[in-house]
């Protein structure tokens, strides 16, 4: 009975945390979407392919860190000392690998042929320090406190934007992209510490910071293998096909991916709810909701982008952009597959368990440089986007089935009302195509039929569970 409370007492916290996140999450991918209309109009392919190869070298600076977040959120009790002790060590690496990059930027840059750039780069690597400064943010997600969280989210989002947007119409190009950037972090930094339970000192204790690296170090590695993996197929676009041909690549990537937030803002959720359940046939029916409803969530958009993908690109972001559209449809079936299947990181990490996530990322990267070069010879970049598709899909498809042995769930229970509901709201946007002659006003006509009709299969296929979801949900509003 104690046990069925817990459970009972852990999914309604679960679902007040998802209403804030699936809240803020779509608010700030709607603002995002709306400010990438504005700034891919204002600015030129090439200035969003520099602007990408700068973010590459400022995110591998940022990967010389401990991984300490994991380890607060899954330690119980008394963690002042951990959270001082990795908030110092974390300052100390941040802070050289930031020096590291103001210095070698001159090198960097003329060794991509963009030295033109390095200015730009030194100021960039102002992020680096980002990582440290919002660590007490960690800690609202720890408490399960979602709503101070992901304030800090949204509030750095929205300044990020809007100086983005001031400065491009301004004629600052490049440098609108980075100083927005640069507002953000900083605003999510200020935001974290005004909100944070405990405002960390730095303090280094060798042996709690053995104590972080022995579990961050594995997690660290994954990471930058994850980094090499997801940031490869950019170098080699830009390496074999140029910056303006990045620019446009590295849109078809990041505009789907805006989605994808949504299930990484979940995985704020996930993985503190994962960390406290012991009982393992209770992780297991969490796992199966995470499958479940992350599927409710993703699908639709990827119906929508499969079946009217070209008419977006065209409509939102003008004629320029139509050389995004097919690597637009094959990254955001991608985002889907990624959504929903994901959460087996945050189960297993959850267990103490990073080997598994280690050795995928391995293999990702030796698969991705391979089939990335053949793809770019073969078709451009539609040729390195199924590159991208089939290496990370064959090593989810591993990831899934190594788990289900541990924790076996139904899959065609759990994702079978959405697959088929998609698959009929994809039907109707086929029969519903002559409306897209309209222009905007037929393709918002077709998204929200396909809507409705993905909405009215879910009720018919599973009508118990989604009304069981809406009563939680809405009983709970508020009270989080």
């Amino acid at each position: 009975m104690a046990s069925d409370h817990l459970h009972g007492d852990l999914f309604h916290r679960s679902v007040r945390g998802a209403q804030i996140i699936m809240v803020v999450s779509a608010l700030s991918s709607l603002v995002q979407l709306v400010a990438q209309v504005a700034l891919m109009r204002l600015l030129d392919p090439e200035v969003f392919g520099a602007a990408a190869y700068i973010a590459i070298i400022v995110g591998l600076m940022r990967l010389l860190t401990l991984q300490s977040s994991k380890i607060i959120i899954q330690r119980r009790g008394d963690i002042d000392r951990l959270v001082d002790s990795a908030f110092g060590a974390e300052l100390l690496v941040s802070a050289c690998a930031f020096m590291v990059c103001v210095v070698f930027a001159g090198s960097l840059m003329r060794g991509s042929g963009e030295w033109y750039f390095q200015r730009e780069l030194q100021v960039a690597a102002l992020g680096v320090l980002a990582g440290p400064l919002t660590l007490p943010k960690v800690l609202l997600e720890k408490r399960l406190e979602f709503a101070k969280a992901n304030l800090v989210n949204l509030g750095g989002i929205l300044v990020a934007i809007a100086v983005q947007i001031g400065l491009a119409l301004a004629g600052m190009g490049l440098w609108a992209l980075i100083i927005g950037t640069l507002a953000g972090q900083l605003t999510s930094s200020v935001m974290a510490w005004l909100f944070a339970p405990y405002r960390p000192r730095p303090r280094f204790e060798p042996s709690v910071v053995k104590e972080i690296s022995v579990f961050g170090l594995p997690l660290a590695l994954s990471a930058a293998l994850a980094y090499f993996y997801w940031n490869i197929d950019d170098l080699l676009v830009k390496w074999m096909m140029g910056t303006a041909t990045l620019g446009f690549y590295s849109k078809a990537f990041r505009l789907p991916h805006f989605g994808f937030r949504a299930q990484a803002s979940l995985s704020t959720l996930v993985f503190p709810a994962f960390s406290s359940i012991t009982e393992k046939d209770q992780l297991r029916r969490a796992y199966g909701h995470t499958l479940k409803y992350s599927a409710y969530l993703l699908l639709l958009p990827v119906v929508m982008v499969l079946a009217h993908g070209k008419e977006i690109v065209f409509i939102l972001f003008g004629e320029k952009w139509l050389p995004i559209s097919v690597p637009f449809k094959i990254f955001t079936l991608l985002v889907g597959v990624r959504g929903i299947f994901n959460h087996w990181v945050d189960l297993y990490v959850s267990r103490g368990k990073t080997r598994l996530v280690t050795w995928l990322a391995v293999a990702n990267s030796a698969l991705i440089v391979g089939l990335g070069y053949f793809g770019i010879r073969m078709a451009g970049i539609v040729g390195m986007s199924v590159a991208v598709f089939v290496t990370v899909c064959a090593t989810i498809l591993v990831a899934v089935i190594w788990v289900h042995r541990e924790y076996p769930v139904n899959f065609f229970r759990l994702l079978g009302p959405s697959v088929l509901s998609g698959i009929a709201a994809y039907c109707v946007a086929l029969i519903m195509k002559p409306l897209l002659t309209y222009g905007l006003i037929g393709l918002s006509g077709s998204l929200a039929v396909m809507a409705l009709v993905y909405v009215m299969g879910h009720l018919l296929l599973d009508g118990a569970a989604v009304l069981a979801l809406w009563r939680a949900a809405w009983a709970g509003f508020g009270r989080s």
